[in-house]
């Protein structure tokens, strides 16, 4: 595998990052993830911008343009020989670490920034999750994000616990509440719910990251004529759910079958889920044929 670090192309095993790096220190940096398609980025503009949005309120330096981006994963792609695979790109930004200065607390847009790219291949187990659907689990508010939960920071301890969690349930994935058992997201996705057939989805009051795959489902429902309703969902009204999908860019549009061993509706993905995954994929297939 090859890496992209500080303007480089490296074999990963010779990537090396500063032991003074704050990121590696204190969690420092922000994050990006995404979804090529053989070789080609989907939605890079709208992940350019956030980035350098969220590297922007944490004063981390981030002076790359979306058309420099594009040239390094075009680069990465064929380094990697991944031109005919569909792959998951990450980009990672921290701030720089300086031994003489390993906490800077004035002038941080002067320190430069740690910029890696990793890419690999999509898991393979994906299709057979987006066709049968996956199990979930379901965790309360220690799991929750911290204190700044609309950036996409580099303190993933609770998501991370999190997945690990759901992993030893046999589970891809955990749906996390607040302590008032209010649905916030999944680990790594954001949550739909159908009831009598509207659209349903935890409402975004600034205690979770409403992810660009969110935004695109929702007017992806409301062109197919979905009723749609961001409000407040508990955890415990799961159970009387007819269907429940999770999205993220990664792993597009999943189905939940079940939630902590529960069967969702009749156990399997249902018509509306079905239809938008059918739209979701039209709709990628129209960005990559114009990009």
């Amino acid at each position: 595998m090859f890496v992209f670090l500080d303007g480089k192309f490296l074999p990963a095993h010779e990537a090396q990052i500063s032991v003074f790096d704050g990121g590696y220190l204190y969690g420092e940096g922000i994050y990006t993830t995404m979804r090529l398609y053989e070789g080609l980025p989907l939605d890079l503009t709208a992940h350019h911008a956030r980035l350098s949005k969220h590297a922007a309120a944490l004063q981390i330096r981030f002076d790359f343009t979306c058309d420099q981006l594009s040239a390094i994963i075009a680069e990465l792609v064929a380094q990697n020989k991944m031109a005919a695979t569909d792959g998951r790109l990450r980009i990672t930004v921290s701030r720089h670490g300086d031994p003489d200065d390993p906490l800077p607390l004035t002038d941080l847009t002067e320190a430069p920034a740690t910029v890696l790219m990793t890419l690999a291949p999509i898991a393979q187990a994906l299709l057979g999750w987006q066709q049968d659907g996956i199990a979930v689990i379901c965790l309360g508010g220690t799991f929750a994000r911290g204190n700044f939960p609309k950036l996409k920071t580099l303190n993933s301890l609770a998501t991370i616990t999190a997945l690990r969690q759901a992993a030893s349930a046999g589970c891809p994935e955990a749906l996390l509440s607040d302590d008032q058992g209010n649905l916030l997201e999944g680990a790594v996705s954001n949550i739909f719910v159908v009831e009598q057939g509207a659209l349903r989805t935890p409402i975004n009051e600034g205690a979770f990251l409403a992810g660009r795959t969110r935004e695109r489902i929702l007017n992806i429902a409301k062109n197919l004529g979905l009723m749609v309703h961001e409000s407040k969902i508990k955890q415990i009204e799961l159970v009387k759910a007819d269907e429940i999908f999770v999205v993220s860019s990664v792993r597009e549009v999943l189905p939940v079958v079940s939630t902590d061993g529960v069967s969702v509706g009749d156990g399997k993905p249902g018509p509306i889920t079905r239809k938008i995954q059918e739209s979701y994929r039209q709709l990628i297939s129209h960005e990559l044929n114009s990009i």
